[in-house]
């Protein structure tokens, strides 16, 4: 699990704003709690890099995500 200190400044970065926080759902993933994206944990390190992540169930492609939207949180 990733320190709740640390996780506290880690921000979404899909969010234009940097203001979307992330939580930690599992030991393996971190979700962005506006739009969804979930970033994997490997090795006890978050990877933020937005090719690696997964997008939501309901959403087709990164740019159909509600921070691209421009829809509030």
């Amino acid at each position: 699990m990733i320190r709740a200190d640390f996780l506290q400044l880690l921000r979404c970065p899909m969010d234009p704003a940097r203001r979307a926080t992330l939580d930690q759902p599992d030991e393996t993933h971190l979700r962005c709690t506006r739009c969804g994206l979930r970033f994997p944990v490997k090795d006890g390190f978050p990877v933020l890099i937005v090719e690696e992540a997964e997008l939501p169930a309901d959403c087709p492609s990164l740019d159909r995500l509600p921070c691209q939207q421009g829809t509030p949180a």
